[in-house]
This record gives structure tokens, C-alpha cells and sequence, in this order.
């Protein structure tokens, strides 16, 4: 028992004072993922036989890292310590190993997050507001090379085949410029998941309804007004909704005062939908409208007197 015996021992480093790289605007990484140190113990036979990895600590203290010039490439020298005995009883290879990291400048952005959804929602019904409940200001920090990459950050959520109202946690995606996602593996951002809700509306069809001003010139006669789309698909609330018969544009948006031809316009309806509701397709804002103007002819007939009867003479 007397006997000093050999062991070797596999634990994962511990990287302290983190601080020291972040505050100095740096962000380091160990290299090929590797965060483990093997070293050899030495004690009595009856002790070794005592110890595991659990027993041993291994410590890179960042404050000490060293650089080293040509390859990119720093190390931090390792402290490792036995806790359940002494150094007088556990001897540690003397040594020295050192934890290889590599080093490159910390990026900090902060992004608005954008709400979205995905799906598509019941039959009947249309998408309203969707918003973040929660904080929509994402603050992130990690390899400047990733960072500055990243464009826009997005938090999405389901509705397929929703009918009501829906809210759920997700966790915002990054992208960059091109709509590619980011890998957020090497980054910290303040917080991990949002909280967004999505609005789920009626929908009615509802028939437009034109109507003019002013008198055309002299002569001339307003023959009809033609215009597409004939009807609109609005959504809201559906007490709102039944009180909605139709959507009438005010006379002074067609002012016909003096013309002598046709009127064709591009009449923007958006601001004369009941409050409450709004278009269910962006593209029914513009509605294609023409007033059609028609010269007044007359034509002379000749009716022979035979042709006439006189009555209640």
C-alpha cells in the first residue's frame, strides 16, 4: 500500500473570468470544440483507488491567457486541483496544460423583432393585428463575424386553421440580408423566447356604390359608371360586420361639373371603409372606375295627320 501508484484522468475545463475577454471587447471560443484536459495523478494505491473524475477540478483563468503570434491561435494555462485530498497526498503531473481558444473581436447589435405568422387561417375569416405582447427589442453579442451579419429578427406564429384569437411563445429567428437563418450556437441575447398574439377576424363581400357630382356640359348626358371590383371582402369584428350593408363613395370624389367625355380614375377606397374594418386583399384598395359621357342627339319624325286620333273632344 505504501507503494505510489499512476492514474490517468479526462475532466472538462472550467473557463473563469469571462469578464476579462468581453470587457476588453473581445469573444474567444476553444478551438475544435475541445474542452478537456488529460492529465496523470500519483498517490498510494488505497487512494487512487478512492478517486474519479468527479474528484478533480480544472480551471483556465482567462485573465491569464497568452497570446501567441502567427497562428491565430491563443492558450490559457490550466490549474488543476484534486478536491477531496491534499496536494501532499495526490500529486498532479507538474506538467503544464493549457486550454487552446481562438480569439476575435465581440460584436454587439440590438434588432426590433417583427411578428409574422405562418398558415392559413379558417375559411371565413382573415387575419388581423399581429403583434409582440412581450419585449420586441432583442439585444445580442457574440464573434463580430456573426453579428454583424445578422438583418432582421423574426418571431413567428401559427394560425393554421385558427377561427379565434391565438397566443403563443416563440423563439425569434435571425436572418440576414439575403433571408437566410442564422446559427445563434456562439451568441447570448437578453432574452430567449417572445410572447405574440394574432388577431382572427370575420370576413363579409360587400357590394361599392359610386355616386357623382356636378352637371356635365351641354349637350352631353351621364350614361352609366362601370368599375371593378364591384364588391370588396372586408374583415372586423362581426358586430360590426352586420351593420355594414355596403361601402358608398362620396359624390365629391367623382366630380363630373362640365365634362364632355369619358372619366376614367383610380379611386383609393381605404378611407371610406366603416370604422372598424379593413380590406381583406390590399390590392381592392384601388378600384378602377369610369364615368361614361355621351353627346345628347335628337331626330325629327313626320307623322301624317290620318296617324292621329282626337278623343274626349
Amino acid at each position: 500500500d505504501a507503494l505510489v501508484k499512476h492514474a490517468q484522468y479526462t475532466i472538462s475545463v472550467t473557463q473563469d473570468n469571462m469578464d476579462y475577454l468581453t470587457s476588453n471587447g473581445k469573444y474567444s471560443e476553444t478551438l475544435g470544440g475541445k474542452n478537456t484536459v488529460t492529465f496523470t495523478a500519483s498517490a498510494k494505491r488505497s487512494i487512487l483507488e478512492k478517486l474519479s473524475n468527479t474528484d478533480f477540478t480544472a480551471v483556465a483563468d482567462m485573465e491569464k491567457i497568452e497570446y501567441v503570434e502567427g497562428d491565430g491561435v491563443c492558450r490559457v494555462p490550466i490549474t488543476i486541483t484534486c478536491s477531496k485530498y491534499n496536494s501532499n497526498t495526490v500529486t498532479i503531473s507538474s506538467k503544464q496544460q493549457y486550454l487552446d481558444v481562438t480569439v476575435e473581436d465581440l460584436g454587439n447589435v440590438q434588432k426590433k423583432i417583427t411578428a409574422s405568422t405562418e398558415g392559413t387561417v379558417m375559411d371565413g375569416c382573415a387575419l388581423g393585428d399581429v403583434s409582440i405582447v412581450t419585449s420586441n427589442l432583442l439585444k445580442i453579442s457574440g464573434p463580430s463575424c456573426v453579428t454583424s451579419q445578422i438583418s432582421t429578427v423574426v418571431a413567428t406564429i401559427n394560425v393554421d386553421g385558427m377561427s379565434s384569437d391565438v397566443t403563443d411563445t416563440v423563439v425569434p429567428v435571425l436572418y440576414d440580408a439575403d433571408g437566410n437563418e442564422i446559427d445563434a450556437s456562439k451568441l447570448k441575447m437578453n432574452i430567449n423566447t417572445v410572447t405574440i398574439t394574432a388577431q382572427i377576424l370575420n370576413t363579409k363581400d360587400v357590394d361599392l356604390s359610386f355616386q357623382t357630382k356636378g352637371t356635365v356640359a351641354s349637350g352631353y348626358t351621364l350614361k352609366e359608371i362601370t368599375y371593378s371590383p364591384k364588391k370588396v371582402r372586408i374583415k372586423g369584428e362581426t358586430d360590426v360586420l352586420n351593420k355594414v350593408a355596403k361601402i358608398t363613395i362620396p359624390d365629391d370624389v367623382l366630380d363630373m361639373s362640365g365634362a364632355a367625355e369619358d372619366v376614367e380614375t383610380t379611386v383609393d377606397i381605404t378611407s371610406y371603409l366603416p370604422d372598424g374594418t379593413s380590406l381583406v386583399l390590399a390590392a381592392d384598395a384601388k378600384v378602377e372606375v369610369k364615368v361614361k359621357v355621351e353627346p345628347i342627339t335628337t331626330k325629327t319624325f313626320e307623322v301624317d295627320a290620318s296617324a292621329f286620333t282626337l278623343e274626349n273632344i
